[in-house]
């Protein structure tokens, strides 16, 4: 039943919205059919309007004449019959919407006109600008109308030509402020600096309107315009036009005629194009009418067809439906049983871990179990190929499961084995490279360890690809400068990456570590592959609240907008396709990101290369300080030097120290009138005499040194030799450099190169020059540190 009913449904959706479709289409044409009608009496409305307001400059030109006057009354029932074809064509119009909305306050300023005409006859609370701006907006707003007419329901060359008419409207209202702003001007007999300038605007106008026409109206338009003919008012007033354009300000308005003929020959102008304005009105109305008609017939054939359609699908789901009813109802329960049920089943053993072949077997048979066939009629034939298509389908599926779980097996094994074999080299290059000592084979062996270590990425790759986790867990945690090193010791190209940013107290969790450096590995290399050799990758990490945020940034290119969020959708979600096979460090990195709970954003720098944000939540994380070193043990007191001549036997007190005498002040040598001055107090007396002080009474017993009477046989009472043996010089420093540019560290060998050896030979002294230089040294220092009497 629901199979019959269903199209039956679908059918009657479809016929609905197209017959609303095709209702909503044909109102909109009638309403756009009825603005049209309205514009063109509003066109003609304008015209009147504008004369109208001719007539009322000429009253104020000419003092209230009677001629005048009464000219100015004709006109205005001239208007008001317009005016009433006008209110007469909005009838049943919306003008809550859409362009009519204009109209409200249109017929709000066309109910006061018959004020306005009042103050022009009496004269009083009326100016003639303030007249001509109140016509103005009257007519400023049936323009606007017609303007709006292209924004209504109807196609694209339409509405050019609508738009086309709007500019030669804006163009003939240009002429009529040119004719009012004259007349004034006109009977004063000299033209004004604001006449000349609304002149000069008004002009300006109406040739870019005739320019804006020309460029939107159609060829057969260009020529009505062009090819229209000129009577003797029309080439007055063009030569009248062109005689008030080039008169200056200030300067003399002598045009030949009152202002009344200057008023009729603007109006002939005015009018021949009104003419070729109602025209070509005319002929949008009569088009948009009928496409009105057509959308119309074009409504009823549609609902003809529709109905016809109805019927037919009813009588034939009707004869459907008592052939078919109860096998299908059958038929889906069986079906519906199998898709919501046995398949999903089997599928969810099918993606257990560790799934015998048995296991497997029995969910296969179970989900191919066939559906009983009613018949050898088609609904029978339809039930046994989809009883064969379940049974192929389940062996399908389980032997995708099984051998995709050998793969994911043998991927495994062969990443821990290969991660084995590396941890073997790395090993060996360790020994090697402690043992090396010529520099260049240094290097080499240190060129090699770095590429042996960036072999891990791969291997990480192939663990998580097969269903684990990159590395093992570590027991204890590292500091995440460890981290980030080790991350850098990964990638190839490593001298370029700046990493001094790194908060040395954060400690990374040891459940982490090997995957956060694989990680971080992958997107280091995304960034020194896809950026200038010559500039450097930056990383930083700064701990935040709960969060532990990393910034990896380069100055390549950058991404744009649809690559940045193709890249950010493959890191939140893995897809396994050819784009995953060839470049799968995105890959790696969403499928640690989704397991750790780690947060990465791609933020692309436009022309200045891309910022990779990565935040790792709190509990993989902590600080913890750093342990400051032991301070080393006290240095030993220094040895007592060896005594290298004989004893004195002579001693020697020596003064006490003593504050220096304070100096005089000094005085102004250029003053003759000022005197010196002198330190007060008594002078001390010179030579001051020495006096021994108790801090040296022990050294200067025994001393003869410090006698200045002593002789050289006192001081020196015999001479001793001392042999000094040069030590054996260091072997020669090899100069031996990390890949980091780091030296070296070699057990026994000195950080600096120790000065040449050469033989000490001591040579004998003469005692009597030693005598007086130890004389003249005590003497110089007792006199240093005297104290004043």
């Amino acid at each position: 039943m629901l199979l019959v009913t269903l199209p039956v449904a679908l059918v009657l959706a479809l016929t609905a919205f197209t017959a609303v479709t095709s209702l909503s289409a044909t109102a909109q044409t009638g309403v756009a059919r009825q603005l049209v009608d309205v514009g063109v009496t509003g066109s003609r409305l304008s015209e009147q309007l504008q004369r109208e307001r001719a007539a009322a400059a000429l009253v104020f030109a000419q003092a209230s004449s009677p001629e005048a006057i009464e000219a100015y009354r004709q006109q205005g029932e001239v208007t008001d019959r317009a005016r009433a074809s006008f209110v007469a064509a909005e009838v049943g119009l919306d003008t809550s919407t859409g362009p009519a909305t204009v109209l409200r306050r249109l017929d709000t300023q066309l109910a006061a006109l018959p004020l306005l005409r009042e103050q022009v006859r009496s004269g009083r609370d009326a100016t003639q600008s303030l007249v001509v701006f109140r016509y103005g907006a009257l007519i400023s707003g049936l323009l606007g109308f017609g303007q709006a007419l292209s924004q209504t329901d109807v196609d694209s060359s339409t509405a050019d030509r609508f738009r086309a008419v709007s500019t030669l409207a804006r163009s003939i209202e240009a002429l009529g402020v040119l004719q009012v702003t004259v007349v004034p001007a006109l009977s004063a007999g000299e033209m004004t600096p604001a006449a000349q300038q609304q002149v000069i605007a008004a002009d300006a106008a109406f040739t870019d309107s005739q320019e804006s026409f020309r460029q939107l109206a159609p060829p057969v338009w260009q020529a009505l315009l062009t090819s229209q003919p000129g009577g003797k008012q029309i080439l007055a007033g063009e030569r009248l036009q062109g005689v008030v354009v080039q008169t200056d300000a200030s300067q003399p308005l002598d045009l030949g005629v009152r202002p009344a003929g200057w008023v009729n020959a603007m109006n002939a102008r005015m009018q021949q194009l009104h003419q070729l304005e109602d025209q070509l009105l005319g002929e949008e109305l009569a088009a948009v009418t009928r496409e009105r008609d057509r959308q119309r017939r074009d409504t009823l054939v549609l609902g003809i067809l529709v109905l016809t359609c109805l019927v037919t699908v009813a009588v034939i789901g009707w004869w459907v439906t008592r052939s078919m009813t109860a096998p299908l109802v059958r038929a889906a329960g069986e079906a519906t049983g199998v898709a919501l049920s046995r398949l999903p089943t089997m599928e969810r053993r099918l993606n257990e871990r560790g799934v015998s072949r048995q296991e497997l077997d029995e969910a296969i048979e179970v989900a191919a179990r066939p559906l009983p066939v009613p018949g050898h009629d088609e609904i029978g034939v339809v039930i046994a190929a989809f009883n064969d298509v379940l049974a192929i389908a389940a062996r399908i599926a389980a032997g995708q499961a099984q051998y995709r779980e050998i793969v994911a097996e043998a991927f495994k094994t062969q990443a821990y084995e290969q991660q084995r074999r590396i941890d073997a080299i790395t090993a060996s290059l360790d020994v090697q490279e402690k043992s090396e000592e010529d520099s260049q084979r240094l290097q080499r062996l240190f060129q090699l360890d770095q590429q042996v270590t960036t072999l891990l990425r791969s291997i990480g790759t192939l663990q998580l690809f097969a269903g684990g986790r990159v590395g093992r867990p570590r027991q204890e945690p590292v500091r995440l400068t460890d981290v980030v090193t080790a991350a850098v010791g990964r990638v190839e190209g490593y001298e370029r990456v700046e990493h001094a940013k790194v908060e040395l107290e954060v400690m990374v969790s040891g459940d982490l570590v090997d995957e956060l450096i694989h990680l971080l590995a992958e997107l280091l290399h995304n960034a020194l592959r896809y950026s200038a050799k010559n500039r450097p990758v930056e990383v930083t990490a700064r701990p935040k609240q709960d969060r532990l945020y990393l910034e990896i940034r380069d100055y390549g290119l950058g991404l744009n907008a649809e690559q940045q969020q193709d890249m950010q959708h493959r890191i939140e979600n893995f897809t396994l396709d050819e784009f995953t096979a060839r470049h799968y460090g995105l890959a790696t990195v969403g499928l640690i990101a989704t397991r750790r709970d780690i947060t990465v954003r791609l933020n692309s720098l436009a022309k200045d290369g891309t910022s990779v944000e990565i935040a790792v939540p709190s509990p993989l994380f902590w600080r913890q300080p750093v342990a400051l070193p032991p301070p080393p043990p006290p240095s030993p007191p220094p040895a007592a030097p060896r005594a290298v001549m004989s004893r004195p036997e002579v001693t020697m007190q020596l003064p006490a120290v003593s504050p220096r005498t304070r100096m005089p002040t000094a005085v102004d040598a250029a003053t003759p009138s000022q005197g010196l001055a002198v330190a007060e107090g008594p002078q001390p007396d010179w030579p001051m005499p020495r006096t021994a002080a108790p801090i040296y009474d022990t050294v200067a017993a025994g001393h003869p040194l410090f006698n200045p009477g002593a002789s050289a046989d006192q001081v020196f009472s015999r001479p001793v030799t001392v042999e000094f043996l040069p030590a054996k010089p260091p072997p020669p420093r090899q100069a031996a450099t990390t890949a980091g540019g780091l030296p070296v560290r070699v057990p026994g060998r000195t950080a600096y190169d120790p000065p040449p050896a050469s033989a000490v030979i001591p040579q004998q002294r003469d005692p009597e020059a030693a005598v007086a230089q130890w004389s003249s040294f005590g003497a110089g220092s007792a006199d240093a540190f005297a104290v004043p009497k």
